[in-house]
């Protein structure tokens, strides 16, 4: 006799292949994109010097939006070593917070504001141990951003504390994620209560939106797309209420889709869905009113590329992948992270964040879409 859990796990599997057969391959509307490089938007080269806040490398560059403000938060973060600015050099952060007011990144970005400490320079959000790799049984390598959010004058910041990272390339263990938030525009943050995902959860890295779009017009939730630690796993959709980001039990996950094509959630994680099948690595979701599709940016670690997948609700059914960028173009590139106000041109222009792990530096991209 099975036991309950193998029962679930059963069961999510069959709504799981019901769900493909009956809600597959909608119809993609973007035909083309081309992509170019705007330029660094950190370290030596950026259109600022970051010398005074010591950022000299970084990678990640989540974005979220308040008061005419896009804040970027970005990960294990680098200083200068005198004049120089060595790949991996002194005064590790395991992250760093930036904003800005400048809505035209056709030419770059100036971040002009930092969360620092008093002699200055940039200071993490949450600082990780910086324990050696995969120190037992819960030590921690760092704390890395996954996503950002915004709901009414509250800023939340999803993280993940990391075990270890691997000599393999996409592969890495957590310990668990969990949100922090802020009240004061990023001057100062606080964790949440409550885990989010814990060691070896399918959700410790997310994708998050509150943007009013299709299936989400009142903007009545917090939409995310979770996905397990590294750059291997799928990708499942969840929602929480927006009043209660912060508490684990209101999430909710999607648990079958029905002939009609009406999402069923619930608040078991371990029946949930793969909506968007493996390897998806980090992630970034935005609505297109232009297009009037969701857009799902990310990195597939097989195909070497980042991708883009579209759908008319924020749970999908997602579309096939449309190609952003190749690493034969941008060798060892990862992370594709949008905001609202970087969709330009009538949804036609796309503004992204991309890191590549060679410089060890985070770029603007310009994407032109077309449909």
């Amino acid at each position: 006799m099975p036991s309950c859990r193998a029962c679930r796990l059963l069961l999510a599997a069959i709504l799981a292949v019901a769900s493909v057969g009956l809600a597959q391959e909608p119809a993609q509307l973007l035909r083309g994109i081309d992509v170019k490089m705007v330029g660094p938007l950190t370290g030596p080269d950026a259109a600022e010097s970051l010398r005074e806040v010591d950022v000299c490398g970084t990678d990640i560059g989540t974005m979220t939006e308040l008061d005419g403000r896009i804040y970027f938060a970005f990960g294990d973060t680098f200083g200068f070593r005198g004049d120089a600015c060595p790949r991996f050099g002194p005064n590790w952060r395991s992250n760093v917070l930036a904003s800005t007011r400048d809505l035209d990144p056709s030419d770059g970005v100036d971040l002009d504001w930092w969360l620092t400490g008093w002699q200055g320079r940039a200071v993490a959000v949450t600082e990780g141990a910086h324990q050696p790799a995969f120190t037992e049984p819960v030590g921690e390598q760092t704390r890395i951003p996954t996503a950002m959010v915004t709901v009414g004058d509250r800023l939340y910041l999803h993280f993940m504390s990391v075990h270890g990272f691997a000599e393999q390339g996409g592969v890495w263990s957590c310990n668990f994620s969990r949100f922090a938030f802020s009240d004061d525009a990023g001057a100062s943050w606080r964790e949440g209560p409550d885990v989010f995902g814990r060691r070896d959860a399918d959700i410790n890295m997310l994708a998050l939106s509150h943007e009013r779009g299709a299936g989400n017009e009142a903007g009545d939730y917090v939409y995310a797309l979770a996905t397990p630690c590294g750059r291997f796993g799928g990708a499942r959709s969840a929602r929480v209420a927006s009043a209660a980001v912060l508490d684990r039990s209101a999430w909710q996950f999607l648990t079958s889709i029905g002939p009609d094509g009406e999402p069923t959630w619930g608040p078991d994680e371990e029946a949930a869905l793969v909506v968007v099948s493996a390897p998806v690595g980090e992630g970034s979701v935005l609505w297109n009113p232009h297009l009037e599709r969701w857009m799902y940016t990310y990195l597939n670690e097989h195909a070497r590329a980042l991708e883009l997948r579209e759908a008319e609700f924020p749970w999908g059914p997602w579309s096939e992948p449309h190609v952003l960028a190749t690493a034969g173009e941008y060798p060892m590139l990862y992370g594709a992270f949008m905001t609202p106000s970087y969709l330009q041109d009538d949804g036609h222009t796309l503004f992204f964040v991309m890191s590549l792990f060679g410089p060890y530096n985070t770029f603007l991209m310009e994407a032109s879409l077309t449909w």
